[in-house]
């Protein structure tokens, strides 16, 4: 699962894939799930990641 933002972070964007409930929609899958969280930020063109295994 994951979710991008721009001009924000992401521990924003997991955060966000929390909120959603996102994992919740595939309650019934037996395998790892990652939450993948991105951010580009428009101004220094530069790209952050989060990663986090649920």
């Amino acid at each position: 699962m994951w979710e991008t933002l721009i001009n924000n972070s992401a521990d924003t964007a997991i955060d966000q894939i929390k909120r959603k409930q996102y994992p919740a929609k595939i309650a019934e899958y037996t395998g790892d799930i990652l939450l993948v969280g991105v951010n580009y930020d428009k101004e220094t063109k530069q790209h952050t990641c989060k990663i986090e295994r649920i």
